[in-house]
């Protein structure tokens, strides 16, 4: 009897060596079409990289992809990116409402210099042109927390200025209007009572400026120059994220205190990030990046373990990420291109190319006027142009569910890559394999 014991362990101890188990990863050997649309240089002699098949992400150890310490590719984790609107004109600047059900952005005919507000419902419908802030009108910001004020960018003789444009009444109040500089593109404190904006004086580079809802005590924050459009508080309202490239030709992601101390570059790439926003939680980033050859909608957690890009060649150029207030939803917008001939690309897009009316960046030689023709170190080739823009939105949860659960287990330094004024909705995740 104790002879057939020790034959039946062994046997039973053979088989749970040779079956392999569940949880282990299973082993991806080679890179072949995992990075080459995303233009990383990756070393020929890297070797075992371990893809999650039950989550959508691939894992590669930090070190193995040249330049960086988050270089994994794998094919869109979202597919549910619902376009909001679809029309010949351009769609721009979307802003949640405060209560998430509506959408406040502008419209800019051809022909026309001005911008026209509109608002539509969270999934698109009930579209109605509101009015509101029209005239010399270059862009909305964003909204303050009661839902209230609405912040708004409008042409100032040469310069810009920033205003409040009462959702109540409609009343417009500057802010910010110096005559001598151009002044714009506001974020609201978590309570209302501080706003922080983009400040530009003649040829001098563009700052960080902070300002009381009034007017009063304007005051520049930190020493970062080149300063973009897109910036945002953290929830807990302390601390604000913006983007700034000072002497690189990229720009990268940066936090500073309210009151203007530790300062902190969170980014340091060959490529450029721009135009970041919280989520709700304060525990990721939305933002925009050509880390993958043109700008796209990228998210990363703050502090610094993975990164994701949720759309990939949905348009030209994606720009002005926001979460929505439940943090379920990014809504962003997608500028298109008219082709006049075959194969029509765009070269260099280093993190900027003017929409309509203004830059995604604002740098040296970039300012904060209406000119729709300028750009930043972008150039259009084969006759190539911006066409119109539409608004999408994303939906997030089944992917922010995944990242949850696979971090827990231990997945660190990751890349995912995915995906009119546009919503991107990561409730739906891609059944392919990655590979």
């Amino acid at each position: 009897m104790k002879i057939t014991y020790r034959y039946f362990s062994l046997f039973l101890t053979f088989v749970l060596l040779t079956i392999p188990s569940v949880a282990e990863p299973s082993v991806v050997t080679d890179y072949g079409n995992f990075t080459e649309e995303s233009g990383w240089n990756v070393p020929q002699n890297a070797s075992q990289n371990y893809f999650y098949s039950n989550s959508n992400l691939t894992y590669v150890p930090t070190g193995e992809v040249e330049g960086y310490n988050e270089e994994t590719y794998a094919d869109s984790p979202v597919e549910n990116i619902t376009f909001l609107t679809d029309s010949p004109e351009s769609e721009l600047f979307p802003v949640w409402t405060a209560d998430g059900n509506y959408i406040l952005y502008t419209v800019h005919r051809d022909g026309s210099n001005n911008l026209e507000s509109y608002k539509m419902k969270a999934n698109g419908s009930e579209i109605e042109r509101t009015g509101i802030g029209e005239g010399k009108l270059i862009g909305f910001s964003d909204i303050n927390p009661n839902g209230t004020e609405l912040l708004s960018t409008k042409s100032n003789g040469s310069q810009t200025g920033l205003y409040l444009v009462s959702l109540e009444n409609g009343t417009v109040t500057p802010v910010a209007d110096d005559p001598d500089k151009s002044e714009g593109w506001g974020a609201w404190c978590r309570l209302g009572k501080k706003i922080v904006y983009t400040q530009k004086s003649g040829d001098a580079p563009s700052e960080l400026w902070i300002v009381n809802r009034d007017g009063s005590d304007k005051r520049r924050l930190g020493t970062s120059e080149n300063v973009g459009m897109g910036k945002d508080w953290c929830p807990l309202g302390l601390k604000i994220i913006y983007s700034a490239n000072d002497s690189k030709e990229e720009p990268d992601l940066w936090t500073i205190d309210w009151h203007g101390t530790n300062q902190t570059q969170l980014t340091d790439t060959p490529y450029g990030e721009w135009d970041p926003s919280y989520s709700p939680d304060g525990k990721r980033i939305v933002y925009v990046s050509d880390e993958g050859g043109k700008p796209e909608i990228w998210i990363r957690d703050t502090k610094g373990s993975y990164k994701i890009r949720l759309t990939n060649n949905i348009g030209v150029i994606d720009s002005n990420p926001r979460w929505s207030p439940d943090g379920s939803k990014i809504v962003f917008t997608v500028h298109k291109m008219q082709n006049t001939l075959e194969n029509s690309t765009i070269n260099g897009s280093s993190s900027v190319l003017l929409n309509s009316y203004s830059s995604s960046m604002i740098t040296d030689n970039s300012t904060m006027t209406n000119d729709p023709t300028m750009t930043n170190n972008s150039t259009m080739t084969n006759n190539s142009t911006i066409s119109g823009s539409d608004i999408a939105v994303i939906e997030l949860e089944p992917l922010l569910s995944i990242l949850g659960s696979t971090l827990e287990n231990g997945l660190n330094n990751t890349t995912i890559s995915g995906s009119d004024t546009a919503v991107i909705d990561p409730g739906s995740t891609s059944s392919a394999s990655p590979l």
